[in-house]
């Protein structure tokens, strides 16, 4: 939850229980100087946020991520979403997630992309799709020029027989023809349209 940093020391001042006067006696400072900070009449520097919070029996965490695409999934956490019920996954289903994944990975910044594909996925139990999550993390990582994770190499991410992903084996041929050469080094066959927006 975002809170700036006025409302912030004045939430963890009450809550410690402490007068102004008293929060600016513990840190080493005036009680106008903590009175600007509440009223954000000035805008303390991290460290001094730090002190006032630590008087205030409060830790402060600075957290930095990548910036991704809001609710984004990384393969990692498809992984783990069709491991924790394989019952309820089809190809379809997972033929959307990944599309999905794809929509989110485009979406994304340069190390939010990454972020999406570095962390090795766990195995699913379903070999197609394990092959499957390494060769779009190979593919997508090439096009967007960023390092491709050691982890899409692993023995276990290459599949056989090979699994072509289409709805009627009509569209096997098709979807043979028309799969990224990173993907289908994997045994996997995904039709490239579901990547045409990379």
């Amino acid at each position: 939850m975002y809170m700036d940093t006025a409302n912030l020391l004045r939430a963890a001042r009450l809550a410690a229980g402490l007068t102004q006067s008293e929060l600016s006696k513990r840190a080493g400072t005036s009680q106008t100087a903590v009175a600007a900070y509440e009223s954000g009449a000035k805008t303390p520097t991290i460290a001094t946020l730090e002190r006032l919070l630590s008087c205030s029996e409060f830790d402060l965490e600075l957290h930095a991520q990548p910036r991704m695409r809001r609710g984004a999934l990384s393969l990692a956490d498809i992984a783990h979403m069709v491991r924790s019920d394989p019952l309820s996954t089809s190809d379809s289903a997972f033929m959307r997630l990944v599309l999905g994944f794809a929509d989110d990975f485009i979406g994304s910044s340069r190390p939010g992309k990454s972020a999406l594909i570095n962390t090795e996925p766990e195995m699913t139990g379903i070999p197609r799709y394990d092959a499957a999550l390494a060769g779009v993390g190979e593919f997508l990582a090439r096009q967007a020029c960023i390092s491709i994770p050691p982890w899409v190499d692993g023995s276990e991410r290459f599949v056989e027989p090979w699994w072509i992903s289409a709805p009627t084996p009509g569209l096997h041929p098709y979807v043979f023809a028309r799969t990224h050469a990173e993907i289908a080094r994997h045994g996997v066959f995904i039709a490239r349209e579901v990547f045409d927006r990379v």
